[in-house]
């Protein structure tokens, strides 16, 4: 049967545990006579189907709302060994399952972003406030937590939703269209900066962007694009990162 996912993060976190053959538990923020979003009841069948759970405080006929979410965050943070935060716009449900978490005693991990950037705002702020450790890597979120064994896997280039096929369409559209716009880009010769570099150009370009293209740790591209800055070759503006011609 082929089954249409919904794209959000925990619906994606579910299906990337499905296809790598492991156990995973759904946490509904209603009763089972309503499943939100409606698009995810084949996800939730598939998990049952492949041995995980999909539970609830509330009664079958208890419609799924805003505020029911946020009581079945607790619950969600509770069955983790640790919570990785993704994106967190400001005062959003997710910052509250961080700081949950934290209270549980659980690992509380972050991804950070740019400044500018209104879906991270919560991220930065948790890592400020030492609620979060910065997560720059798989690796380092494994190895934080104990009696955990992993192996390392090579990112697989896959479009696995409708969603993610649009956005990597569009950051291919943004790249053709940066290459160009850009005329009088100075020339950089470090090998290393421009891995990174190349895909830099007079339109902004975004961390996230920067990590889709290059593979690489978020750590190590935040270092390179320091360096790139204060050599001279791009300037942090709003938006992300644009270089500087020779005009």
């Amino acid at each position: 049967m082929q089954v249409e996912w919904q794209s959000g993060i925990d619906s994606i976190a579910h299906k990337t545990t499905l296809e790598e053959k492991g156990k995973t538990i759904a946490v509904l923020g209603g009763g089972f006579k309503h499943i939100y979003p409606k698009e995810n009841i084949g996800l939730y069948q598939q998990i049952i189907k492949n041995c995980g759970l999909v539970i609830s405080e509330y009664a079958p006929n208890v419609k799924a709302e805003s505020s029911n979410f946020l009581q079945r965050n607790r619950i969600v943070s509770g069955l983790s060994l640790a919570v990785l935060i993704i994106e967190s716009a400001h005062r959003s449900g997710t910052s509250v399952t961080a700081r949950l978490a934290k209270q549980q005693n659980r690992k509380v991990f972050a991804i950070p972003h740019e400044i500018y950037d209104i879906h991270g705002v919560g991220n930065n702020r948790l890592i400020r406030d030492n609620i979060a450790t910065i997560a720059c890597s798989t690796e380092e979120i494994m190895k934080a937590i104990p009696g955990l064994q992993y192996k390392k896997v090579v990112r697989k280039e896959k479009i696995t939703s409708k969603r993610e096929k649009i956005y990597i369409d569009k950051l291919n559209e943004n790249s053709q269209m940066k290459e160009k716009v850009t005329t009088n880009k100075k020339i950089c010769k470090n090998k290393e900066y421009n891995e990174i570099y190349k895909f830099i150009s007079e339109i902004p370009c975004t961390l996230n962007e920067l990590y889709q293209k290059t593979n690489k740790d978020i750590k190590e591209i935040m270092n390179i694009l320091f360096l790139l800055e204060l050599d001279g070759y791009i300037e942090k503006v709003a938006g992300g990162y644009k270089c500087i011609t020779n005009n």
